[in-house]
């Protein structure tokens, strides 16, 4: 049994490129079991590695993977001047070496990376920064619209259903029922569509006070059309508004996440989202997630499923840590990992 002072001056540091895929695949299967094939394979993509930029940081003992520091790097604009910045995310020790103080190791060297720094915390990685002087903000929250409230009871999931689950649905239906139909299209066959939109689209003024993260073609290129799940990423359309979601099915469950909306008005948004709900309602999805900071998605989404999301921040700059520290505007599904906690591959 190593002692805790034993440990930490055995440690070493390494980039993540250094380390085998095996071992990469061992450590990532024991802290993200569901999702840890994927991780295995795109965890390029996922922490967007660019040769130029500093790469995610591996904890070793005695050649063993024992903890991760990632991060993604996405530039942020406040005051109208464009800042380098990180995510960070997937941040883990073992759960035998926690408690040792290696959580704090990783954030010290986490910190040498970038002046401006951003994660979206579990509890446990919010008690780290905070001993670091990070700010944090609970303003946006994550949205879940249940369809199939059958689905989420373990005993009840492994029971045909139907007529029960039927029956709740048409309930819901008649709060959503529409006559437009919407219907998404396949992303992968609409990119240059979306890519486009993006182009020409003029995002509303940034509200004072509130930093915007600068979401540009190489982002869009990376977040959408190298991602690994592509294949499932889908858009709608609603007058001068679109949403791109994640559809996918796993574990007996229909998922739809909501990743991106853009609007002109905010009142087409509230519409979209509602033909969302109606498009799903029809389509055998069981539930839908999103996130915003609006609370007039009351009548979507029923409050007492809404959860806060731990935005953290910190920057070695006073006029930007201040305005991190409010948390963005317009913080969506699509942006650091937040959906990465909700996706789940098959066994």
């Amino acid at each position: 049994m190593h002692s805790k002072d034993n440990i930490l001056s055995k440690c070493k540091i390494k980039k993540i490129s250094e380390i085998s895929r095996d071992e990469l695949h061992n450590f990532y299967k024991k802290v993200y079991p569901t999702r840890f094939k994927n991780l295995t394979d795109n965890w390029k993509w996922w922490y967007r590695v660019d040769e130029k930029f500093a790469e995610p940081i591996i904890l070793l003992l005695d050649e063993k993977v024992i903890g991760q520091a990632a991060f993604l790097k996405n530039d942020i604009i406040v005051n109208e001047k464009k800042f380098p910045a990180i995510w960070f995310q997937d941040y883990a020790v073992l759960p035998e070496f926690m408690g040792m103080g290696l959580g704090k190791l990783l954030t010290k060297e986490w910190m040498k990376i970038c002046p401006n720094q951003m994660a979206m915390c579990s509890p446990y990685s919010l008690r780290v920064l905070k001993k670091f002087g990070w700010n944090f903000n609970f303003e946006t929250k994550r949205l879940i619209r249940p369809i199939n409230y059958l689905k989420f009871v373990p005993i009840l999931n492994k029971l045909d259903l139907n007529l029960l689950n039927n029956i709740l649905r048409f309930f819901i239906k008649r709060k959503f029922n529409n006559q437009i139909n919407l219907k998404p299209f396949k992303l992968v066959d609409n990119f240059k569509i979306i890519s486009d939109s993006f182009r020409k689209k003029k995002f509303p003024e940034n509200v004072e006070g509130y930093p915007i993260i600068d979401r540009n073609e190489s982002w869009l290129h990376w977040r959408l059309k190298e991602c690994p799940y592509r294949q499932n990423l889908y858009f709608f359309e609603y007058k001068n508004s679109f949403s791109i979601v994640h559809i996918y099915f796993i574990k007996k469950i229909k998922r739809l996440n909501v990743l991106f909306t853009y609007h002109t008005d905010s009142s087409e948004e509230l519409k979209l989202y509602e033909l969302i709900i109606n498009w799903a309602l029809n389509n055998e999805i069981d539930y839908v997630w999103a996130v915003h900071r609006d609370q007039n998605f009351k009548n979507i989404f029923p409050k007492i499923h809404n959860r806060p999301l731990r935005f953290a921040s910190w920057s070695n700059e006073k006029i930007i840590s201040n305005t991190l520290q409010n948390g963005f505007y317009d913080l969506q599904g699509i942006d650091s990992d937040i959906e990465s906690g909700f996706f789940v591959e098959e066994n």
